[in-house]
Formats: structure tokens, C-alpha cells, sequence
């Protein structure tokens, strides 16, 4: 059965590849949808939770651990395509490579930033920003700062909105980070980073945005962002266990690595015993130390999404989730957003959730329930027969 499923994976993989090798064609949403085998199962709304294996992704892991369980593996080649996911993400972001850390989680990342931020002395008032409904792991590295000093300052939300204007109210001089999240996980709300940089210009406090649930589905606007983080097995299609860390260059300096190893020189490879301790002065000096067959993936999956292109995904996805809008209205339903509040996660107020959610599961529809909300989400794999048969199952 194995070989089976490995053979059928070549195949989507080898497909692929040689469809997208000629440059001047665009691979169509049918052949990628092709990649996921999770769509031949039911229809899957659900990336905001965590996004199906497509099948090159799972074909380089799988022979990853085959090299491991023969034990004809490089080590040196794994780190190698991690480094290699470094660069993707940084081509995805708009960034350059030497902003961008390896991270295991999102947690690891904004724990990284959190513990760095330089301690108020005695008498001083520093606050940290942020909105009080936030994900946890965009909440909770920020709350537990208030045992250094630091004051939290909790940003009511507005009907399910952490507003820009709300967020630079509670900004004043001794503000030191605003924690944001690009689009929120409960329910797919985008905030208008735009107004958000453009308020914080001049002033001391710097920005933190969690945008796990945004990059690899939209392009995420980079101007005024000193730090972003994003763990990779969301919108960036890769197994679980890796993230990313963006500093801004100037702020290199100022943060220290939490956890030291090996991978901290500038160069790791040209010597891994005794000191001195020189850590680089590039964002790797931040990197955990690697679940190696997870960054296969990774690397695969980062591959995939620039192949297809994230401006052509980005309008794939919206256009999806305004086509879900439109339908429900019809059917005398409302989307919570619209227009620039939209995303592709999609939130519906409903008497029961829950009960909803088991009877789309019994059609074959895999979708989520957050903070009262049904959260179906689209992604590159979704299509307009997946919107229809969402809609038609509400409507009954």
C-alpha cells in the first residue's frame, strides 16, 4: 500500500514539474488541485487550521526518511535546504535573506522578540500593545512580559475587529511593540497594517505582526514592520514543526540569541567545538536547531507556492471567499467583512455552530468552528464547485 501511495505521489510531483519547467505556462488551478490528495476525500475549508500535504511536499519527506531509515542520509543536506527555505520565505516576504530566522514555532519566534525587549529600569512605565480577543500565541508571549516590568495594555475588539485607530490610541511615548495579527484566526478579520505603520511613523514603539494566517494566501505589506513571524504549516503548506522570524535590519543588533548552539556563528560548519562565542551578526544567529525531514518540506512547499506565484493566489482566494459572500446573501446570510476586512478565512454568526459543522462533515465538508464562528477558509486547492457545495448545504 505504501509504494502505492509513494508511486501516486511521483507521478503528481513528476507532472508538476514537468508542466511548470516551461516557463511561459502557468499551471492551472486544476493541476494543482490535482497535488492534494485531500481534495479526492472531501471538501477541505479548513487551511485556517492547518493545510492538507500536497504531494511533491510529501514525496521529498518521505524520501528523507527513507535516506534516514538506510541510514545513506546527509545531514549537511538537509541543513542545506533548510538554508534554501530561508531564501524562499525571504523571496515570498519581500525580504532579504539575512532578515529571516528558523524557527519550530510561532511561540518561538515572539518569545524571541518578547525576551529581547530591553527591561524598563526602576520607575520606568514601558507598556506593550496589543488586542485583548488576540490567538494566544500572539497574546500570551507579550502578557508574560509584565513579570520584567512592562505594562500590557489590552486593545478592546469591535464586533470581532482589533481596529488600527484602537490599537494607536493606546500608543504613547513609553509604548516599546504593538502585537498585531494580519488577519485574525477566530475569524479572518485583515487589519489595515497600512494605517497601522503609518501611525507608529516617528514614534518609539515598534511593530509586531503575526502573519500565520495571511502569508502564503495574501501578500503581506512589509513597510514600517519591525518584526513578523509566521509558523509554515498553514498557508505555506508545510508539515508542522517550522517558522520564520523576520527582524528589520536595524534591529539586528538588538536581539540576542535564547538559545545558543552550534548554528549561531556567522559560519556553523567551520568549527563545532570550543569558543570563542561570536554570534553572526545576520538573523541566523537566532535559529533553532532543525527538525530536519519537516524543513524538507518546507523548502518543497515554499517552492510550490512561488511557482504558482502569491499575487495569482492572493486574487484566487479572494475572489473564492467574495463568490461564498454573494452566495450567502442570496441565501439571506451575511458575511462578517467586506471588502478590505475580507481575507480568506470566512466567519459565519450561526445559532449553533457546532451542530453545523457535524452536518457538513457528514456531507463531506471539513470546516471549523472558532469563538462561536463557523471559519470555513479557501485556499489554492479550493475551488468554485467546493464554494457551491458549501452553499448549498447551508441553505438547507
Amino acid at each position: 500500500m505504501l509504494s502505492l501511495v509513494r508511486s501516486q505521489e511521483k507521478s503528481f510531483s513528476l507532472s508538476f514539474v514537468t508542466h511548470t519547467q516551461n516557463l511561459s505556462v502557468v499551471p492551472s488551478w486544476e493541476s494543482l488541485r490535482e497535488l492534494f490528495p485531500a481534495t479526492r476525500q472531501s471538501v477541505y475549508l479548513n487551511t485556517a487550521s492547518y493545510a492538507p500535504g500536497a504531494a511533491p511536499v510529501l514525496a521529498e519527506v518521505q524520501a528523507g526518511l527513507e535516506q534516514w531509515s538506510l541510514g545513506t542520509a546527509s545531514w549537511k543536506h538537509w541543513e542545506a535546504r533548510a538554508e534554501e527555505a530561508r531564501g524562499l520565505f525571504a523571496r515570498l516576504l519581500g525580504c532579504a535573506s539575512q532578515q529571516v530566522a528558523l524557527q519550530s514555532s510561532f511561540s518561538a519566534a515572539a518569545g524571541q522578540v518578547a525576551e529581547c525587549l530591553p527591561a524598563p529600569g526602576h520607575g520606568a512605565r514601558a507598556n506593550i500593545v496589543v488586542g485583548a480577543d488576540e490567538f494566544r500565541s500572539n497574546l500570551f508571549s507579550w502578557m508574560g512580559q509584565e513579570r520584567r516590568g512592562f505594562g500590557i495594555r489590552m486593545v478592546p475588539f469591535r464586533d470581532g475587529r482589533i481596529l488600527a485607530e484602537d490599537l494607536l490610541a493606546a500608543v504613547d511615548q513609553e509604548t516599546v511593540l504593538v502585537a498585531v495579527s494580519h488577519v485574525q484566526s477566530a475569524n479572518g478579520y485583515r487589519v489595515d497594517l497600512e494605517r497601522l505603520t503609518q501611525g507608529l511613523a516617528g514614534k518609539p514603539a515598534r511593530l509586531f505582526v503575526d502573519a500565520t494566517q495571511s502569508l502564503g494566501a495574501l501578500r503581506v505589506p512589509l513597510d514600517g514592520v519591525d518584526f513578523l513571524a509566521c509558523t509554515a504549516y498553514k498557508w505555506l503548506l508545510s508539515p508542522r514543526g517550522s517558522a520564520f522570524l523576520y527582524v528589520a535590519s536595524e534591529h539586528l543588533d538588538s536581539l540576542y540569541p535564547l538559545q545558543p548552539s552550534w548554528k549561531t556563528p556567522d559560519d556553523p560548519h567551520a568549527e563545532y567545538y570550543g569558543g570563542p562565542y561570536e554570534p553572526a551578526r545576520r538573523a541566523s544567529k537566532l535559529d533553532a536547531s532543525l527538525a530536519w525531514p519537516i524543513w524538507l518540506g518546507t523548502a518543497r512547499a515554499l517552492e510550490l507556492l512561488l511557482e504558482v506565484g502569491l499575487a495569482r493566489i492572493e486574487e484566487h482566494n479572494l475572489e473564492l471567499a467574495r463568490c461564498f459572500a454573494e452566495g450567502l446573501r442570496e441565501i439571506g446570510l451575511a458575511p462578517l467583512f467586506e471588502g478590505g476586512e475580507m481575507s480568506p478565512i470566512m466567519a459565519l454568526k450561526l445559532p449553533d455552530p457546532p451542530a453545523v459543522q457535524a452536518r457538513l462533515a457528514g456531507e463531506g465538508i471539513v470546516a471549523a468552528v472558532r469563538a462561536d464562528y463557523l471559519r470555513p477558509s479557501f485556499h489554492l486547492y479550493n475551488n468554485q464547485e467546493d464554494v457551491q457545495r458549501l452553499l448549498e448545504v447551508l441553505k438547507g
